[in-house]
């Protein structure tokens, strides 16, 4: 059997996240969509996925089992609850889900530590925006103290950058931002917070990690993560550590900021452009596992050069920006 030019996906939920991603997968070397899902024809996302002459539909789940091509994944943007029906019928169907939502179906998948689970999982997990910008950093935490006995993530964001899929869910939303962080660290004591900026100003995603440790030895620190976040910007170039770490009060405390690409949504919701990003970067792997190479072009380095650069003054402390008072 010929191996397709390129990995063929679904999404359903046509809102924010949903064609964001159908954006990002436009510009994918492994990955095309073949059919947009939602529920209202007349949504933006809906005429933006038919402007790209994306095949859309407003069946929701039924457009799937109505579909008469073959998709090998789907990317599931709608809500928790939902995500627990479609589940059933896609691993029945033997297509492979990721899961944008906080359902906790399938396994946690954060891509620079795990990237491979998609290879044998049928169902793969996103966490949440706050556990794919703090998990990366809090692994590295993990791997260089062994003595972290308890975890704290506030995120601070736009109120409208967040969707109301997320507000809905927003205690899955905690619940399973702290398993994961749990499971990627081994610490069980860990407090998860959210933070709505409602007025006019409009922060990028600012996430703040405290890790409680005895050993404020900070030397012994800079050379992982400055090679973590590397990892993550080769996936979402706006990711950085926000001047240097600090030891104060028995924890090692970090900020990282998240500016998004600003394909659908605003580069402020770098919490909506992150969990995209991860999400793409899973389906690529899986996409290579079964055969499918990227296509070869030449790349200027200028831009990974400056973002590995950017990376570097942050952690020397160069960064400019600062958790500001939320209205």
């Amino acid at each position: 059997m010929a191996i397709p030019l390129k990995l063929r996906v679904g999404i359903i939920g046509s809102g924010k996240i949903g064609t964001d991603l159908l954006i990002k997968i436009q510009r994918s070397k492994q990955l095309q969509c073949d059919l947009f899902v939602g529920r209202n024809l007349d949504s933006p996302g809906i005429k933006k996925a038919q402007s790209l002459g994306v095949k859309v539909s407003d069946k929701s789940l039924q457009a799937f089992k109505d579909y008469e091509g073959k998709l090998d994944l789907v990317f599931d943007a709608t809500s928790a609850a939902h995500h627990h029906e479609h589940a059933i019928y896609f691993e029945r169907e033997g297509i492979k889900a990721i899961d944008l939502t906080p359902a906790k179906v399938g396994r946690f998948c954060i891509p620079t530590i795990d990237a491979d689970a998609v290879t044998h999982e049928p169902n793969i997990n996103m966490v949440t925006c706050g556990g794919q910008a703090s998990i990366p950093v809090i692994n590295t935490l993990s791997k260089t103290y062994s003595d972290i006995t308890k975890l704290e993530v506030r995120s601070h964001l736009a109120a409208d950058s967040v969707g109301p899929g997320t507000l809905a869910n927003i205690d899955e939303y905690y619940t399973s931002t702290a398993s994961a962080i749990s499971a990627y660290s081994c610490v069980q004591d860990v407090l998860v917070d959210l933070q709505l900026e409602k007025s006019k100003w409009k922060p990028d995603m600012l996430t703040c990690i405290r890790a409680y440790t005895d050993d404020s030895d900070l030397s012994k620190l800079y050379e992982p993560l400055q090679q973590r976040v590397a990892e993550v910007r080769k996936q979402v170039p706006g990711y950085n550590i926000v001047g240097t770490p600090t030891y104060k009060n028995g924890a090692i405390e970090l900020l990282v900021s998240v500016r998004g690409q600003g394909d659908w949504i605003p580069a402020y919701a770098g919490n909506l452009d992150i969990i995209n990003c991860a999400a793409i970067a899973i389906a690529e792997n899986y996409a290579t596992y079964m055969g499918i190479e990227p296509i070869q072009e030449h790349e200027s380095t200028s831009e990974a050069t400056h973002g590995a650069l950017g990376a570097i003054w942050g952690m020397l402390g160069k960064g400019n920006k600062g958790m500001a008072t939320t209205a």
